[in-house]
């Protein structure tokens, strides 16, 4: 259980960090085993959140307020995370994120980016099992409404053993440098939240070779900014807008 919980309460202020990681197709989940044929990967900083300045309170995991950057490359912007260190099983390396600590928080990252290229956000989701709600909510987004994204604990969720599943967001760039923030569900106002661990970034070259080896799943239509719905969809754009052809 959580020793925070019982009352050891601690009030620091702190900040936060991201990274990248190619996406695994696990379970059900919303990832895939290849990327597009052509992409180039740009900055992202400490995407497992291994690094920073850490304090652990003998919990297993240290508390970010709001305006902290005690975790490299990230700043906490709203609420309160947990740092997770050894509370439970990371996904990658040893530390991972609830996106709830005291409260729910928000976590964000600025980036360069390419106006008008398309990128690929690829991160592992879990939830916090020891304490409801049992659906957990994770917000992405990169200005405007968020992406929203649940994980379910089951009677097999544990704190050794937590079930991380892989998923990815899409966004096509509109600036030259780009913002990516992850919050906890406003509405779960528990200290029990979603789980997050090993950020990665792709950029999505504009170019037909996208298209190939299943790397339409993780493109977005520049047309209408949503995904294509299938191969095909992603063939018909390149062959009639103009941009570099397929094969190319």
């Amino acid at each position: 259980m959580r020793m925070r919980k019982f009352g050891l309460e601690r009030l620091r202020r702190r900040t936060a960090v991201v990274v990248v990681a190619p996406l695994l197709l696990i379970g059900g989940s919303v990832g895939f085993l290849s990327g597009p044929a052509s992409a180039t990967t740009p900055t992202l900083q400490n995407g497992s959140f291994e690094t920073g300045n850490y304090v652990d309170g003998g919990s297993g995991f240290d508390t970010l307020f709001a305006g902290s950057t005690d975790m490299t490359g990230w700043t906490v912007t709203a609420g309160s995370v947990d740092w997770i260190s050894t509370y439970w099983v990371a996904a990658d390396g040893s530390r991972s994120l609830d996106m709830n600590g005291d409260s729910p928080g928000s976590i964000a990252q600025t980036f360069a980016t390419v106006s008008g290229d398309s990128y690929f956000v690829s991160f592992w989701l879990a939830g916090n099992p020891a304490g409801g709600p049992t659906t957990k909510t994770l917000d992405v987004s990169v200005g405007g409404a968020p992406t929203l994204y649940t994980f379910t604990n089951s009677s097999s969720t544990t704190l050794a053993s937590m079930g991380w599943v892989s998923e990815g967001y899409t966004f096509t760039a509109s600036s030259n440098s780009t913002t990516l923030t992850f919050s906890g569900d406003p509405s779960n106002t528990t200290a029990y939240g979603p789980a997050l661990d090993n950020v990665s970034l792709t950029q999505i070259v504009a170019n037909g070779d996208q298209c190939k080896n299943g790397g339409w799943q993780i493109g977005t239509n520049p047309s209408t900014g949503l995904p294509y719905k299938n191969q095909g969809q992603c063939v018909s754009y390149f062959a009639t807008s103009g941009a570099t052809p397929i094969g190319s």
